[in-house]
């Protein structure tokens, strides 16, 4: 029997589907209004987060997130993944970890680190 993946880890594929699709209406569903991505801390709250999502897929459509895994439950998550481009399927151009707290089933911060690979 599989294991149902607990709701945290739902919010966070929401997040990345809203990168990868550029559909961005579920912002304010997945993400606090105090949102605070300590990798980009000109981008705060979920209006932001719209705008920038809207001119990355302008500026690089073809971008793609990709999660290996999630790890933790309830409030706090690490993703294991990397962004790669929808052209070249499979490949990973740079692999990264997020770390990833929520609150009250929406996320407030996240923070992303670039994973070495051998």
């Amino acid at each position: 029997m599989e294991a149902q993946a607990a709701p945290s880890h739902h919010v966070v594929q929401r997040y990345f589907q809203m990168w990868n699709t550029g559909d961005t209406s579920i912002a304010s569903e997945v993400l606090s209004p105090d949102w605070t991505d300590h990798a980009h801390p000109e981008v705060t709250g979920p209006t932001d987060v719209q705008r920038a999502v809207t001119q990355t897929h302008a500026s690089r459509p073809g971008l793609r997130f990709h999660i290996d895994t999630i790890l933790g439950t309830d409030d706090l998550l690490s993703v294991v993944g990397g962004v790669g481009h929808e052209s070249r399927p499979g490949t990973i151009d740079s692999h990264l970890i997020w770390l990833i707290r929520l609150l009250d089933g929406q996320m407030a911060e996240m923070w992303t680190y670039r994973r070495n690979t051998p």
